[in-house]
């Protein structure tokens, strides 16, 4: 431990894999195995702390103490984190408190402002909140705090489930060589996944969301700082990224939720963006990146219909010359697949032409149907599109979460898993129509002239060259 750190605490132990502790101190035990795990596997502990600002390297040395308590006369000193980790790299130090909860507890704004001021108070790099809240990102915290308490301490959150996720893919991708360690990831895991670890899924929407859908369906108006509507926004989020967490770990790959680049430096934009379009457009819709796939997975929540809808839009191929050619293109990727027969085909086209659709099984055979009439040119985009109608079950907490949940990894599992991407080939080398008479090859003709002559002599022949070059030049 850094002595400016020692200095500063009254207690701390550090961190065990199995902590001896009591049954119903589930905060105490998941907060030690998470951290005696970072320092005993260093793959774990790079991929969850690198994002956050600690320096991460071969030699790097992890510390992780549970049980802290600090010296302190003001307001901080009944303070008790749950954790603090320091993060050696050379001469560097990045310092974390850890503040966790387990089950359906949650954080609150005066709380973690006062681990803010502890870690202010001493020095340390960053306060980090663990929850089964989820976030867009570990920078978007779900509570918004003063900005002066965050101007000189960085705050970050992970859900339970988002430490898993890395976890699982760590492990499924063989980035640990060494097996032991391999074994004390998996068996972190099976420990969270396991009910008594007080580890949770995102199984429901706040109340607030049957209460937006009840007055949508009414015609009854809403305000974008209604707390009904903020609520719902913080549902949708957290729902978004428990999808793009439980998705990452079926397929093996890190799926994230897409933001622009505006959107993932200024924290309340996607939020607002979000209130904005409940209130005026009565539907949300966001995307998911997904490694290698050939485009964004879109979800789409539209109240007044209550329909989920899932799509994927890919560019049109360039080197088609003919519409049904283009068609035939895309339709083929999914011809003979299982479970298709609900999916809607979508082309985009040029020249202020509106778009056309229709139904994916019927364009197998009759690709014509998606080309308007009196069409010279080809798509400019595709995209295929999954309605799926829930009509009571959208404004249930609990139903919309496991409908969005299935037909998400259903419509990936159907559809996106098999498209790919148009590429245009690779430049070929021209084959000339006739070749060009080289110089080697005139000067012979000019040679066999000069041999049928009757003894020529040297100025002729060289005149004879020069005559018949100039003449085949200028051809």
């Amino acid at each position: 431990m850094t002595k400016s750190i020692k200095e500063t605490l009254v207690s701390g132990k550090l961190a065990r894999l199995i902590p001896v502790v009591a049954d119903s101190k589930k905060e105490e035990r998941a907060t030690a195995s998470l951290l005696a795990s970072f320092m005993v596997v260093p793959a774990f502990a790079s991929d969850v702390l690198s994002d956050l600002g600690a320096s991460m390297g071969k030699r790097t040395v992890v510390e992780g103490y549970t049980e802290v308590c600090f010296k302190a006369a003001d307001k901080t000193k009944n303070c008790r984190p749950d954790g603090l980790i320091i993060v050696t790299s050379g001469s560097k130090i990045w310092t974390a408190l850890i503040e966790a909860k387990t089950g359906n507890a949650i954080h609150t704004k005066e709380q973690v402002e006062t681990y803010l001021d502890l870690a202010r108070a001493h020095g340390i790099n960053a306060v980090i909140t663990l929850s089964n809240q989820y976030a867009i990102t570990p920078r978007h915290h779900p509570i918004v705090l003063a900005k002066q308490k965050t101007k000189h301490v960085d705050v970050f959150h992970y859900s339970w489930l988002s430490l898993i996720s890395k976890a699982v893919l760590i492990t499924d991708n063989k980035k640990v060589e060494d097996p032991e360690q391999a074994y004390i990831l998996s068996e972190l895991v099976r420990y969270y996944r396991h009910e008594s670890s007080g580890v949770t899924h995102f199984t429901r929407m706040d109340g607030a969301w049957k209460n937006v859908c009840t007055a949508i369906l009414q015609n009854a108006p809403l305000s974008k700082s209604s707390s009904d509507v903020t609520a719902a926004i913080v549902s949708w989020q957290q729902l978004l990224k428990y999808l793009a967490l439980d998705l990452s770990m079926k397929i093996g790959q890190p799926v994230a939720l897409h933001l622009s680049r505006t959107q993932a430096n200024e924290l309340e934009l996607k939020f607002q963006e979000d209130c904005d379009s409940l209130v005026q457009q009565h539907c949300l819709s966001a995307a998911l990146d997904i490694p290698n796939a050939a485009a964004k997975l879109t979800i789409h929540a539209d109240f007044v219909r209550r329909t989920l809808n899932f799509s994927m839009k890919l560019d049109a191929p360039k080197d088609r010359t003919r519409a049904t050619a283009s068609v035939n293109w895309f339709t083929r990727q999914l011809k003979g697949k299982k479970n298709i027969e609900d999916l809607v085909l979508r082309a985009n086209w040029p020249r202020r032409r509106p778009d056309t659709a229709a139904p994916l099984v019927d364009l197998f055979e009759k690709p014509e149907l998606l080309v308007p009439e009196g069409a010279s040119d080809t798509p400019s985009s595709f995209e295929i599109t999954r309605v799926v109608d829930l009509m009571s079950r959208f404004k249930g907490a609990q139903t919309f979460v496991e409908d969005a949940s299935h037909n998400i990894t259903a419509f990936y599992h159907d559809v996106g898993q098999h498209l790919s991407r148009w590429v245009a080939k690779a430049p070929k080398i021209k084959e000339k129509a006739a070749e060009q008479p080289t110089i080697p090859t005139i000067m012979s003709g000019v040679t066999e002239i000069s041999e049928i002559e009757d003894s020529p002599s040297p100025e002729s022949v060289e005149q004879t060259k020069r005559s018949f070059l100039g003449r085949m030049l200028n051809v």
